[in-house]
């Protein structure tokens, strides 16, 4: 997992890894990547918003959808929107199929907004 804030503050961004996505504990460490974002960003009035960029993200398993749910959850008791970005179509379907897709905010969804 990778956590990078560039120039613009408003576009903090984490890439997920397949493995450790798929694994019990990644909404841990990303939940610690929040925080310090959290920190970075005290001086910002507006909500932050945190993409989380799926583009090694091929498949997703049931542990993965269950740590997603568990990162959106930690994020919007921080007051953090997350917006999910370059997630495949399979990924995309997935999330349709379990009803989770409404619980997120997709990349080009937010560029439209």
């Amino acid at each position: 997992m990778v956590h990078r804030q560039t120039s613009d503050p408003s576009d903090n961004i984490i890439t997920l890894e397949q493995d450790h996505l798929n694994q019990v504990g990644s909404c841990v460490d990303v939940t610690g990547r929040l925080d310090d974002l959290l920190e970075d960003n005290q001086n910002e009035s507006r909500e932050l918003q945190v993409l989380l960029d799926f583009q090694w993200i091929e498949k997703i398993t049931s542990i993965g959808l269950n740590e997603l749910i568990r990162i959106n959850s930690e994020a919007k008791r921080r007051d953090i929107q997350i917006v999910l970005g370059n997630v495949t179509q399979t990924v995309r379907d997935i999330l349709a199929l379990t009803r989770l897709e409404r619980l997120f905010v997709f990349e080009s969804a937010r560029a439209s907004a």
